[in-house]
């Protein structure tokens, strides 16, 4: 079976109640213009799976002769593209968990089925096809033109051409700007050690006037690199206006990366959300070095932000670290960086963010909120030798003191 085409995106229902099919068929038809095609058991589901395209598989986990995790893991060896829903009742939520672990399911509904939970849910998974097919696409191209470098010398300009590319797309997907805060400034230093660099942040305004700030930091660099952001821009965009707290950001973002993602690329981030009416500030971190909330006299409280790296684990399996609360004061800056500030070593193996860090912002201390970030970065790239540079990214948020 080939990726998603140009016709209809089609939606298989398995269900061996008939009224259950006929119910979420018409739903479907009525608001969508997907094909929708439903069985009543699971042989004449594989029948009718192996005999034609199919997008998006959803079946009931309660059926005779096959359930649904056995007839969802049938689906994964025909095409392990198309992802699986599985429908299940409360009782049954431990094998729907075990589902997405051993059998890969896309997500599992619990039962009595929410009609609009159901759309968004074929929504998601059909756009997951989609990205996971144009991303596989671009890589397959990428393997073959780096296949062909290896008895052509004349293919580096052309290899230049793709890391160009890459970098465009890279800059298409971050910021174009920084937000705009009564009262407060937003600052970023973006140094990626390559044209292209692992390192990924956006801002997205929440519900209630709030604002995340989400800085990731994962493995690889070049053209990988380039087609992480994309995944990782299509994560954000999904967060925007909605009413979720760092965790439920942490858990989004884990999720699409768990689908999206190798297991082999690990992927650290850190979530802030700030409320710029009291200045309180809601942060979780997974993997990235403690934040620092830095006071106009020099002095740093380094905030604890520990939790699993992301995509690796999904479902129940995965727990978001400690949320740490804290009201960011008048002169004060929350400073959130990648490990390329703290991990520049120079020549006596000695790290950025053993000593040197601290002692610079001493000595910067009263210099103004702003200019703290793009000094850090600086003094970090002076300070640590060429061979070991990493991506360097940070963001950071100050609130103006005042008067």
């Amino acid at each position: 079976m080939g990726g998603p085409d140009k016709t209809n995106p089609v939606v298989m229902l398995v269900d061996d109640e008939p009224m259950v099919t006929m119910a979420l068929a018409s739903f479907l038809e009525l608001e969508t213009d997907y094909e929708v095609v439903t069985c009543g058991s699971g042989d004449e589901a594989l029948t009718r799976f192996a005999a034609g395209k199919v997008d998006v598989a959803v079946s009931d986990f309660l059926m005779p002769k096959m359930n649904g995790l056995e007839l969802l893991a049938r689906f994964k060896e025909l095409d392990p593209e198309v992802p699986r829903l599985l429908l299940t009742g409360y009782a049954d939520k431990d094998n729907a968990i075990r589902g997405i672990n051993e059998v890969g399911l896309f997500q599992y509904l619990e039962k009595p089925l929410d009609n609009d939970q159901l759309l968004l849910s074929l929504r998601t998974a059909l756009d997951h096809r989609s990205l996971r097919a144009a991303l596989r696409s671009k890589i397959d191209e990428l393997d073959q033109a780096l296949r062909e470098n290896r008895t052509m010398t004349t293919r580096d300009e052309e290899l230049q051409r793709e890391m160009d590319w890459a970098r465009t797309i890279q800059t298409r997907f971050l910021p174009a700007e920084v937000p705009t805060l009564a009262d407060w400034r937003v600052d970023v230093v973006y140094n990626p050690a390559m044209a292209v660099g692992g390192d990924f942040y956006d801002f997205v305004p929440l519900a209630g006037g709030r604002l995340a700030l989400i800085l990731i930091d994962s493995a690889g660099h070049g053209v990988q690199a380039a087609l992480g952001t994309a995944l990782l821009k299509f994560a954000t965009t999904g967060l925007v206006d909605r009413d979720l707290d760092p965790a439920g950001i942490m858990a989004h973002l884990n999720h699409v990366l768990y689908r999206g993602l190798p297991r082999d690329i690990p992927v650290a981030a850190a979530v802030a959300v700030l409320e710029p009416a009291g200045g309180r500030l809601r942060l979780i971190g997974a993997g990235l070095p403690k934040p620092a909330l830095v006071s106009a006299d020099g002095s740093v409280v380094y905030q604890p932000a520990t939790g699993l790296l992301l995509g690796l684990v999904d479902g129940d399996l995965y727990q978001t670290g400690v949320e740490t609360v804290l009201t960011v004061q008048p002169g004060q800056t929350l400073l959130m960086f990648s490990d390329g500030l703290t991990e520049a070593q120079d020549a006596r193996d000695v790290f950025y963010g053993e000593g040197p860090m601290n002692d610079d912002i001493a000595a910067w201390a009263g210099g103004g909120v702003a200019e703290l970030p793009a000094l850090l970065a600086a003094r970090a790239l002076a300070f640590g030798l060429p061979e070991y540079r990493d991506d360097l990214t940070m963001l950071g948020v100050s609130r103006r003191a005042e008067g």
